[in-house]
């Protein structure tokens, strides 16, 4: 009894292994019905490593984006300081008289022309 099970053993494990080498095994395991669904699970799988992929090029360019936005807004906040300081009537003043200038601020106010 023992002879049998075991001759039994040895020639399923050589079939196996014939199968292995020949390329069959998938066919001798009937797994050609389920072909379909492991073509559909490896088609989610294949979209869903695609679509993290898009994600993460996505959430690099934002990164970079609001670094450069905050770069920026660095910038406007110290143009509008600068030209705040350049906007009162003294440091125009300064400047005219520095660059050489005749012009001065107005000293009576402006007539109306009539026609």
């Amino acid at each position: 009894m023992k002879e049998s099970r075991t001759s039994g053993f040895i020639s399923s494990v050589k079939g196996i292994l014939k199968s292995i080498i020949s390329g069959d095994i998938l066919l001798r395991l009937r797994v050609d019905k389920l072909f379909p669904f492991i073509l559909y699970a490896f088609a989610l799988g294949w979209i869903s490593i695609l679509m993290s992929y898009k994600m993460e090029q996505t959430l690099s360019i934002v990164e970079k984006n609001s670094k450069e936005l905050e770069t920026l807004k660095i910038y406007h906040a110290q143009k509008t300081c600068e030209y705040v300081g350049l906007d009162r009537l003294s440091t125009v003043e300064a400047m005219l008289k520095e660059a050489g200038s005749e012009v001065k601020a107005p000293e009576k106010p402006a007539d109306i022309i009539k026609r």
